[in-house]
């Protein structure tokens, strides 16, 4: 007689039956035998959840704890990834009862967000998932960049350089959904005690390019590898930052020290610098999806702090099928310190979706969810909420794919 699936925390024991698994989704080759891949995949295992179905593993889901700013907070969120069915066992709900269950782990736990990298948008959509603007990669001749490296005094750095992370944390606490690399919980860690984000940005980005080397100027740093040389050669920017204007610029200008070495630079930048305005449309490159859901709309509303023109009162009426305990009315108090978000049975001022209002914090405009359908009511109180995140525009980098 056949049992009933069951959605449970995979054991230590099982490594081995998820690697093969995930190698039969993603036509990944890691050897579960190899006690170096077992090795590197053990600090996972808390975090990795399986539908166990006839006595196998069907499916499983890493629900990684990476901790973002958002809005200028800093918050856990739940970053889905390696989301990965048997061939044998697809197209029999259990993605779906993975992603519900995890859901309701998170919004146990109080976490208000989730992200992830989608093979297909559309198939995270129907979960309340919603595509948020991420970044733009742009490849450039180096006479694009504004700048002279001649005239930015720069030094080399290594890996555990303090500098690099504390301009790293100034420009990621002006972003939204840009991962913390310093909180050591759920990120992995060196033997050296370093998080191991900080440690895989030197790594080499494909197996032709140089080893990479950081750096730092003041205000901004650059982490780059070379590959090729010559006209055809091409300046890796693995990762870049800065805190002000003046670092921004010392930075583009810094990378053209390469120009002649190399014939263009690949880098990231978000999509509201104004070198991504100026050339994505002719010079961007495809780059992986971010997407982004409110897993427990009051833990994710309350600590985002409000303009204080935009203050005030709003009643939100939000629709979650896949999430039952945001489904309602909701009292949603916005203020310079804070918000406050309580059930209520109130007649609302806004009425959409939990995909709208990811939109709506990650820069989607009310009259642009109005105009669409996406969201019913008045757009003063949608720009309460729209200005919770406004000076905090999305950024996550290729750096921090999860």
């Amino acid at each position: 007689m056949s049992s009933d699936p069951i959605v449970r925390a995979l054991r230590d024991d099982e490594v081995g039956a998820w690697l093969r698994v995930r190698n039969a989704a993603f036509g990944s080759a890691a050897d579960p035998g190899d006690p170096e891949v077992a090795k590197a995949v053990a600090w996972r295992v808390p975090y990795i959840r399986v539908v166990e179905a006839e006595g196998r593993l069907a499916a499983a889901a890493t629900w990684y704890p990476y901790p973002a700013w958002i809005g200028g907070a800093l918050v856990p969120t739940g970053a889905l990834a390696s989301v990965a069915t048997a061939p044998e066992a697809r197209r029999r709900g259990h993605v779906r009862a993975l992603l519900r269950a995890g859901f309701e782990e998170l919004h146990e736990a109080g976490v208000g967000w989730s992200g992830e990298h989608p093979f297909d948008p559309r198939f995270y959509d129907a979960f309340g998932y919603r595509r948020v603007p991420s970044s733009v990669v742009l490849e450039l001749p180096f006479d694009r960049l504004p700048g002279r490296a001649r005239d930015v005094d720069a030094v080399p750095v290594a890996p555990d350089d303090p500098d690099l992370r504390a301009i790293r944390r100034a420009f990621a606490s002006r972003r939204s959904f840009t991962l913390d690399r310093d909180t050591p919980e759920g990120l992995g860690a060196h033997a050296d005690g370093m998080p191991a984000r900080w440690r895989d940005l030197f790594e080499a980005p494909s197996a032709t390019a140089s080893p990479v080397h950081a750096y730092r100027c003041e205000g901004g740093y650059a982490i780059v590898a070379t590959e090729g040389f010559g006209t055809d050669g091409v300046l890796h920017v693995v990762d870049a930052a800065w805190t002000d204007p003046a670092g921004r610029a010392r930075v583009l200008a810094l990378l053209t020290a390469w120009d002649g070495q190399t014939g263009r630079v690949r880098l990231e930048l978000p999509t509201d610098d104004p070198l991504a305005r100026r050339d994505a449309d002719e010079r961007s490159r495809p780059r992986t999806p971010l997407q982004m859901r409110i897993v427990d709309v009051k833990a994710a509303l309350t600590p985002l702090r409000a303009p204080e023109p935009a203050a005030g009162t709003l009643i939100l009426e939000l629709r979650d099928a896949s999430a039952p305990w945001n489904d309602g009315r909701w009292r949603v108090t916005v203020a310079p310190d804070g918000c406050t978000v309580d059930p209520t049975r109130e007649t609302p001022d806004v009425t959409l979706d939990v995909g709208a209002l990811v939109a709506l914090l990650a820069g989607t405009t009310p009259a642009a969810l109005i105009a669409s359908g996406e969201a019913e009511g008045s757009a003063g109180a949608m720009h309460r909420l729209h200005a919770l995140t406004l000076d905090h525009p999305p950024f996550l980098g290729l750096a921090d794919h999860f």
